[in-house]
């Protein structure tokens, strides 16, 4: 796990990292099954804790209410740490050369993460010590997904990178909505070119074939527009948030936040029976999932029942026990959004999550059954000439994979590592489409189509 790694990083300093106060503001279930957004306070002493806690409230509340965050606000966690300063307010060295400085007073506060104004010479520019921030996350959140560092100046500023910064200017909100765009989505500006490469945002191509947001081209305003200071180089939209403040993202970014909210945490919450546990299969046999839900509801769900569908968008199925045959059984659910805020190409093939349930019905109706939860991602599909199964679930063991044809005839097998890129080579099979299925230790864990152009 990441906050795993992290603490190893820093286990040399995090000895000296203060712990401080972590408040729930928006708590929908256990860190481990949500992404979990920290807002640090940086300048705010002991005694101005309360506004502190106000102002990282108010920040909370704008970021849950406007999308793609609404949408998915059961996914997050959010919580406050209360870092205390030695001294007042947001550092300003007044070197800004974009402006006629100073443009507020001087000033050189003690602050807990050296948060300032002026950085790389941009006054707006609000930024610290990466290290710090990282430091007081490994002590006191190690399991943060998202963090964001509130200075407490009421200048507007705020940058992102690392860590998004921002002042608690009346824009504040909306300054975190733009540049958690950054540091979450790594989306790249629009109201300037800033040299940055590739992004889901911007790009060099300009081909309507192959441009990276094809899928949205002619719809809510997308096209393929020219940054004024590089026309090399294009964006998608003329009015997003990634150029203008209080605006929504446009489709291209929202699609970005999204599919890096499935690549963070899938829709499981829990499920049953979850460990092996001896079962009588002479009576029925109840299994269910408890998924995290967005807002409205997109999630497509399918149970089978070895290798047959057997229920779709239901959380839980009886299964009889004259479905049950002597021997080995397999129940698969798999769950995949099936949100129109998403239009990359078989979507519901790119993030899926699975759960494998094996049943060992015996001549006495006694049997175990287990279960294993597994993320997999299967891409590029459609394809020509190859495949990639990654899994964001650990293996110590190779995985078998098996191509069959659409009369279920064996056509190809190969056994991968499936926590690396292994590609498996389909460019010598015939346009059609084909299901694969995976087998760990002989058991079946996964079956999904595969189109081959």
């Amino acid at each position: 796990m990441k906050y795993f790694y992290l603490l190893c990083f820093l286990s040399f300093n995090i000895t000296y990292a203060q712990l401080f106060d972590l408040v729930p503001l928006l708590e929908n279930g256990t860190k481990d099954k949500r992404i979990n957004l920290v807002i640090l306070g940086d300048g705010y002493t002991a005694s101005e804790q309360a506004t502190f806690m106000e102002d990282a409230t108010f920040v909370s509340n704008y970021l849950m209410n406007k999308q793609p965050y609404s949408n998915y606000k059961n996914y997050f966690n959010v919580y406050a740490l209360k870092v205390i300063s030695l001294e007042s307010g947001v550092k300003h060295p007044a070197t800004a050369n974009d402006v006629t400085e100073p443009v507020i007073p001087i000033s050189n506060p003690n602050n807990y993460f050296s948060t300032s104004y002026d950085t790389s010479g941009t006054h707006r520019c609000i930024y610290g010590s990466v290290n710090k921030v990282t430091q007081a996350l490994a002590a006191n959140m190690p399991e943060f997904d998202i963090a964001l560092v509130l200075g407490n100046n009421t200048e507007y500023g705020g940058c992102g990178g690392t860590y998004a910064f921002l002042s608690r200017n009346d824009q504040a909100p909306d300054v975190a909505y733009h540049e958690l765009g950054h540091s979450f989505g790594k989306l790249a500006d629009e109201y300037w070119f800033s040299g940055s490469g590739e992004s889901p945002n911007k790009t060099k191509t300009s081909d309507t074939e192959t441009v990276r947001w094809k899928n949205w081209l002619n719809t809510g305003s997308v096209g393929i527009y020219q940054f004024t200071e590089n026309t090399a180089w294009y964006r998608p939209h003329q009015n997003c948030e990634m150029r203008y403040l209080n605006r929504q993202f446009c489709n291209v970014c929202k699609e970005a936040l999204v599919e890096k909210i499935h690549t963070v945490k899938n829709p499981i919450d829990s499920y049953s029976p979850s460990n092996s546990a001896t079962i009588t299969t002479n009576q029925p046999v109840d299994l269910s999932v408890n998924l995290i839900l967005p807002i409205p509801n997109t999630l497509k769900t399918e149970w089978k029942l070895n290798n047959e569908s057997i229920a779709t968008d239901v959380s839980n199925v009886t299964i009889q026990p004259d479905q049950l045959n002597l021997g080995t059984n397999n129940i698969l659910f798999n769950v995949y959004d099936n949100t129109t805020m998403v239009r990359t190409n078989n979507h519901n093939t790119i993030h899926l999550s699975t759960i494998a349930w094996t049943i060992n019905k015996t001549q006495l109706g006694v049997s175990d059954i287990k279960s294993n939860e597994y993320d997999f991602v299967l891409y590029p599909n459609p394809s020509e000439d190859y495949v990639v199964i990654e899994s964001k679930s650990i293996f110590n063991d190779k995985i078998e994979i098996q191509i069959l044809d659409s009369s279920g005839r064996l056509i190809k097998k190969q056994n991968i590592n499936p926590n690396k890129q292994e590609k498996i080579d389909i460019s010598k099979l015939n346009s059609q489409i084909y299901i694969i299925n995976i087998y760990k230790k002989a058991e079946h864990i996964l079956s999904k189509k595969m189109i081959k152009n």
